[in-house]
């Protein structure tokens, strides 16, 4: 199974920028997340992302050391078009 990246980088003087990539398994996914956010600060928390108290599966959001919020992930199976029956 294909996992889908699809990450923003939030950035307030150009806009923001949107990644997407496709990797064969969830930890490979996450750790091009971590490397791309670490591109941008050096000490990066990542947080599931939970607004209004709930929290959205599998979207994460990174911070920086300075706790501004640097951009946003996921990682999920990518959906085949094809159809079995």
């Amino acid at each position: 199974m294909k996992i889908i990246l699809i990450l923003v980088l939030f950035n307030m003087q150009s806009g923001s920028e949107v990644i997407t990539a496709e990797f064969d398994d969830v930890e490979a996914c996450e750790l091009a997340a971590l490397r791309t956010f670490q591109g941008v600060s050096a000490e990066v928390e990542m947080r599931p992302l939970e607004p209004a108290g709930a929290t959205i599966a599998g979207t994460v959001i990174a911070h920086g050391n300075d706790g501004a919020e640097l951009g946003m992930y996921s990682c999920n199976p990518a959906r085949s078009d094809r159809r079995e029956g």
